[in-house]
């Protein structure tokens, strides 16, 4: 996998993928790079993916989610019509594409399409208005998780759990975090979310918040020890993914193999900083979509030693009972309504309502 040289020579590396695509496809309305890379963040590590987005009148149906260009960068490619920016003052408010949209860069405009849609984005973008909305839709996107897992806190689910319910515990997780990096106006981190979170948390005097998250994950009792063999399963079962998939990648292309390096990378660079915990999140998150994955494509007989990896995984995780992951949902349900609180309080503070959903 590549290693990162200077933010500009991965400018140039995109901006010639770009162009290729767009000689192909002249059709092609315009390209953006969002993430990391496009904020002019600190590399941070040795591999990174660089997420471009293509506005296109007629998407392909087989889009291949996950490319090397060079044989070294990963790219992840995305298209959106241009009808899905109809809607600017919605963009402005949304959680994910509003932030996005601030911090991109153009890599090729027809008609300004994109240089327009980025100047309404830009615009009073941080007013506590659009903060509180934006933080708003986080937890909008976190409920509509929530309530996909919420009625286990009183039914006994199926051990090992659900991966798909285990994916529903973690986004909810992770748009509940976003929320908070959304009031102190920073973005989504991807592998670095959870550290930037707990960082949050503690500048706002909030840790026991990040204390509810590892609880609501079950992971109060994993150690350092632990989180090196739970690694060793991560690799294991997120390879066997790669190995069965067939057909087209779904929801679940965060485990495509190319992505193999660039969540290794992720996780050593975590525990060399001593932050080998908040890689928990994220390694269980993949693994679950991994074992997804296996479970939809591998012949049973090949599916079951992976059927045991993953239930010894969800043991050491805190989640190895039906009341171990009712506990978890209760833990959950207290972090969101504090979240939920945080975002009342700012906007209190600058003339706003904002009405608790989470009753508690």
């Amino acid at each position: 996998m590549h290693e990162i040289g200077s933010r500009d020579q991965l400018l140039n590396y995109i901006r010639e993928f770009v162009a290729l695509k767009v000689s192909e496809r002249p059709e092609l309305l315009a390209a953006f790079l969002v993430g990391s890379v496009a904020r002019a963040d600190p590399l941070w590590s040795n591999t990174t993916d660089f997420d471009v987005i293509f506005v296109d009148p007629d998407p392909p149906f087989d889009i291949e989610p996950c490319l090397l260009w060079n044989d070294s960068l990963l790219i992840d490619v995305m298209h959106f019509r241009p009808e899905d920016y109809e809607n600017r003052a919605m963009i402005k408010k949304d959680a994910m594409r509003g932030q996005s949209l601030y911090d991109a860069v153009p890599l090729h405009d027809t008609k300004n399409i994109f240089a327009l849609l980025q100047a309404y984005v830009r615009g009073q973008f941080d007013t506590a208005e659009n903060v509180v909305a934006r933080a708003a839709d986080a937890m909008r996107r976190a409920y509509l998780h929530y309530d996909e897992i919420s009625e286990m806190r009183n039914v006994p689910v199926a051990i090992p759990v659900d991966p798909n319910d285990i994916k529903h515990l973690h986004d909810v997780l992770d748009w509940a975090a976003t929320a908070v990096l959304v009031l102190a106006y920073k973005p989504r981190y991807g592998r670095r979310q959870v550290l930037c979170f707990g960082e949050t948390l503690s500048q706002m005097g909030h840790l026991n918040i990040l204390e509810l998250a590892e609880q609501s994950m079950g992971f109060s009792a994993v150690s350092d020890e632990g989180i090196d063999g739970m690694r060793e399963q991560w690799l294991k079962i997120f390879r066997a993914a790669g190995k069965f998939h067939k057909g087209h990648w779904d929801d679940d292309k965060c485990a495509h193999p190319l992505k193999e390096r660039y969540y290794m990378d992720g996780f050593d660079k975590l525990a060399a900083v001593g932050h080998a915990r908040s890689s928990l999140f994220l390694m269980e998150y993949t693994a679950a979509a991994a074992f997804n994955h296996i479970l939809s494509h591998a012949p049973a007989e090949a599916a079951a030693p992976y059927v045991k990896q993953y239930t010894r995984w969800m043991e050491m995780s805190g989640k190895g009972s039906a009341r171990h992951f009712s506990n978890c949902l209760v833990q959950l349900s207290e972090l969101l309504h504090r979240v939920e609180c945080l975002i009342h309080e700012f906007a209190k503070d600058n003339g706003m309502v904002y009405e608790l959903k989470m009753d508690r």
